[in-house]
């Protein structure tokens, strides 16, 4: 494609970040948006070797992880329920994240391209696992939580009739906690294979949580739940002020959006080093987040067993569940969260979509991004892995979490492309999300079939 040279458009001003201390104490925080930082000492640990206060839910876990089959104290979530895929959950769901592209949004368009109806748009249902419970919350003195994104392999089209269930595959518990350090850490997976109705697999899945832990020894007051679940604004770089310049830049890049659409893609045309036309979304603002993911419901604390004790409470005095710091806004001093983890993966599949166009499908979404707890970052979940197959990206990995940004601007490199073990003609796409100030908020890793002129 014809590259835009940004610069011609803008000057963008350098963020800073604040250091955060290793410590963290204050009660004016809750209330007025500062915080006072106070040093504790922390018990230290050993990968294997627990503490008594700890070592009943270890092991729990661990037995859990060997039963992947067993049942789930969740049940069954929205991707592998067995209920009938409506037309207007599709097209809701389409419309949400790709209103642009007919073949996702007009039925009539849908059919004369060769389709029964309209197909969901990628990532609409995926195979769920069951991994070991969530770590209490309130385990130890301070609690951390990450989400290292998934990795979804849909071999078909979904559509309106449609009927999948979720057969868990593997279960994992997995301890990171580094000898000698403070953060006791633990990897929370699980896969799980896809099935239609006719009892054909049709997809794989996997998805991890990473959770931790910290015990004060020194005798200092534990920090409420709410100082705990704030310490990452403390550190959060100030929000991007989007300029007229700019809005000039984001239209001239909708400009140039290519839907490929009829025009076939054939897996012969392709070449590695070829690079989809970028694709570009927002600004978007916190407002907006409560349509692209839902809204999530209300917290309502009457008549139920909620504890105040693990949710976290705002400048105002409000409680709120945990999701609160996604939604952030008004209600946490110095927070600004206006992408869920995957919103920007989402938006950066319409950049594949408008480049494989109506014959092609996308085959698996791996989305990987930087946490926002410091004490979670660690780098091989950052997207390096992925990056490293772009020739001019190698070495680099996502910046920023991607709340840390408001607007997606989706870059792609094919990468690699070779008939797959089931004769499907594929390519490999290595995909980025960039702000208007050029950080990374988003990796993804991509695989689509093509269609071949041998037939």
């Amino acid at each position: 494609m014809a590259r835009l040279d940004r610069r011609t458009f803008l000057k963008l001003l350098g963020q800073g970040a604040a250091v955060l201390g290793i410590g963290y104490s204050g009660k004016a925080s809750a209330q007025a948006g500062s915080a006072e930082f106070t040093p504790h000492k922390y018990q230290t640990f050993q990968p294997g070797m627990y503490f008594d206060w700890e070592k009943k839910m270890v092991e729990e876990r661990v037995e859990q992880a060997k039963n992947p089959n067993r049942p789930s104290a969740g049940g069954e979530g929205p991707g592998g329920g067995e209920q009938a895929i409506t037309e207007e959950a599709i097209l809701t769901y389409n419309k949400t994240w790709d209103p642009y592209n007919p073949l996702f949004n007009n039925r009539e368009y849908a059919q004369k391209a060769g389709y029964p109806g309209v197909p969901a748009f990628p990532n609409f249902q995926s195979p769920r696992g069951n991994a070991p419970s969530a770590i209490p919350m309130d385990v130890a003195d301070k609690w951390y939580y990450a989400n290292d994104g998934s990795d979804v392999r849909i071999w078909a089209h979904i559509f309106a009739g449609d009927k999948f269930t979720s057969k868990p595959d593997k279960s994992e518990f997995t301890e990171l906690t580094v000898p000698g350090g403070d953060l006791r850490h633990f990897l929370l997976g699980a896969s799980a294979k896809f099935y239609n109705a006719k009892g054909q697999e049709v997809g794989w899945g996997y998805g991890n949580t990473r959770e931790a832990y910290k015990k004060i020894i020194d005798g200092s007051p534990k920090p409420s739940y709410t100082e705990n679940m704030s310490e990452w604004t403390q550190y959060f770089p100030a929000g991007h002020y989007t300029t007229d310049e700019e809005y000039d830049y984001i239209k001239e890049l909708w400009s140039k959006e290519y839907i490929r659409g009829s025009q076939k893609l054939y897996w012969e045309d392709v070449k590695v080093g070829d690079e989809p036309a970028w694709t570009c979304d927002g600004p978007i603002s916190y407002m907006d987040l409560n349509t692209l993911h839902g809204g999530g419901g209300r917290t309502s604390l009457r008549g139920s067993k909620e504890n105040l004790k693990i949710m976290f409470r705002d400048k105002y005095g409000i409680y709120m569940n945990i999701a609160a710091m996604h939604h952030g806004a008004r209600n946490i001093p110095n927070a600004r969260s206006v992408f869920y983890n995957h919103t920007a993966a989402n938006f950066m599949t319409r950049m594949v979509t408008n480049y494989i166009g109506d014959s092609g499908l996308v085959t698996r979404l791996c989305w990987k991004f930087k946490q926002v707890f410091k004490e979670m970052q660690v780098d091989r979940f950052q997207g390096g892995d992925i990056l490293d197959k772009v020739p001019y990206m190698k070495g680099k990995m996502c910046t920023v979490h991607p709340s840390e940004g408001d607007t997606v601007i989706a870059k792609g490199y094919v990468t690699d492309k070779y008939i797959n073990d089931r004769g499907e003609h594929t390519i490999d796409i290595s995909a980025w999300a960039e702000t208007l100030d050029e950080r990374i908020i988003e990796v993804v890793a991509y695989s689509a079939k093509l269609p071949s002129k041998k037939g």
